[in-house]
C-alpha cells in the first residue's frame, strides 16, 4: 500500500459500504482509494490500472465478474492484487499477491444476515488501515490535523 500511487478495489454489493468507508479512512490521509461502484466502472478501472496500482479484491466466494474476469485484467496488466475473501474460496491464486480471509462460517443461502462476514471485512479493512496508518504515524497525524484546519478555515 505505501508503494502504490493508487488503491483500487472491486467489490459489489454490500461489501461497497465498508470498501468506502476504507477509502473515506484513507482519503483523510491523503491516499487515493477508488471503489467502483458498477460492474463497467470496474472493468474500466482495471483495464486502465498498471503496477503503479494495489487492487484489493473483496469477494466471499468469488461470484460474478470478481471471479475471472477483473482478476484477469489486473493479472494481464502488472497490477499487484490482493484477495479477502471466505477461507472455502480457492481461486486461481496466479491472479493473486496476497490472500487475508474473512470468517467462513456463513451459508450465503442459509443464513438471516451476513453477520459475520461484515464483521470480519471491516477487521480487515480497519487493520490495513490501521498499519498503514502506523507506517507514517506522525505524518499522518500531521496531513489529517493540516486537511481539518483547512476546510474549518483555521
Amino acid at each position: 500500500m505505501d508503494s502504490s500511487q493508487q488503491i483500487d478495489i472491486f467489490t459489489s454489493a454490500g461489501h461497497l459500504f465498508f470498501a468506502k468507508n476504507f477509502s473515506f479512512q484513507m482519503l483523510e490521509i491523503g491516499k487515493q482509494v477508488n471503489v467502483p461502484s458498477e460492474e463497467y466502472q470496474s472493468q474500466l478501472l482495471a483495464a486502465s490500472s498498471d503496477s503503479s496500482h494495489l487492487a484489493i479484491v473483496i469477494t466471499f466466494n468469488g461470484r460474478g465478474i470478481l471471479s475471472e474476469k477483473i482478476p484477469s485484467i489486473l493479472h494481464k496488466n502488472h497490477v499487484p492484487t490482493v484477495l479477502i475473501s471466505s477461507t472455502e474460496y480457492h481461486p486461481e491464486i496466479k491472479y493473486y499477491d496476497y490472500q487475508l480471509f474473512l470468517s467462513s462460517k456463513e451459508n450465503h443461502y442459509k443464513k438471516m444476515s451476513s453477520y459475520s462476514t461484515r464483521l470480519s471485512l471491516l477487521f480487515v479493512l480497519d487493520t490495513l488501515y490501521t498499519a498503514y496508518f502506523k507506517r507514517h504515524y506522525e505524518d499522518n497525524i500531521e496531513k489529517k490535523t493540516k486537511y481539518y484546519k483547512k476546510m474549518t478555515g483555521e
